[in-house]
C-alpha cells in the first residue's frame, strides 16, 4: 500500500520565471527618476518664478503648480512601487495581474464617448450607464448587492455635474432625451 503525498508536496509548484514580466526593481527606478526629474523642474520653475515674480495670474504660477503636482504624484507612485517590491519579496507566488479589467474599462470608455458624440441619449443617461458599468467592473462584491447603490450614485453624480456645468458655468452638455 502506498502512502499519499503530504499536502505540502502536492501544492508545491516549481518556480518559473516569466521573461515578459518586468522586474519590480524597474518600477522603483522609474519612480526615482520621475521624482528626481520633477524636483529638478520644480526647482527651475521656482527659480524662474522668483526672477519674474510669482502671482496668481502670472505666467510662472502654472509651471510651479504643475511641477509641484508632478512631484507629489511621482512620490505616490514611488511609494506604491516600494509597497509592490515589499509584497513581492515577502510573497513570491502572489497572483499575477490580468489585463481583462483595464481592457474592458477602455472599451467602456470608448463606447461612452461614441454614445455621447453620435447618439441622442444625452449626457445624464450615458454617464449613469458608464458609471454603473465601470463600478461593476471594478467592484469585488456581487452585482446584486451593489447595482442599486451604483445606479443611485450614478444618477446623483451625473445630474449634479450636468446641472453644474449647464446652469452655473454656462457650458452646454448634450441634454439628450431628458427634458433638462
Amino acid at each position: 500500500m502506498t502512502q499519499p503525498a503530504p499536502p505540502e508536496a502536492a501544492s508545491a509548484t516549481p518556480e518559473t520565471s516569466d521573461a515578459t514580466e518586468p522586474s519590480p526593481l524597474a518600477g522603483l527606478v522609474a519612480g526615482a527618476v520621475l521624482v528626481a526629474a520633477g524636483l529638478g523642474l520644480f526647482t527651475r520653475a521656482l527659480t524662474v518664478g522668483a526672477d519674474r515674480g510669482i502671482t496668481l495670474g502670472g505666467p510662472t504660477f502654472a509651471p510651479i503648480v504643475v511641477t509641484g503636482l508632478w512631484v507629489l504624484v511621482a512620490i505616490a507612485y514611488l511609494g506604491t512601487q516600494a509597497a509592490r517590491w515589499r509584497r513581492r519579496t515577502t510573497q513570491p507566488n502572489a497572483a499575477r495581474p490580468t489585463w481583462r479589467v483595464p481592457i474592458m474599462l477602455l472599451a467602456l470608455l470608448i463606447a461612452y464617448a461614441v454614445v455621447l458624440k453620435y447618439t441622442t441619449v444625452g449626457y445624464v443617461l450615458a454617464t449613469v450607464a458608464f458609471y454603473v458599468g465601470a463600478a461593476q467592473l471594478l467592484s469585488t462584491r456581487p452585482r446584486r448587492e451593489v447595482i442599486v447603490r451604483d445606479a443611485i450614485v450614478g444618477v446623483v453624480l451625473s445630474l449634479t455635474i450636468y446641472l453644474s456645468f449647464t446652469k452655473l458655468l454656462g457650458i452646454a452638455l448634450p441634454a439628450g432625451v431628458l427634458p433638462l
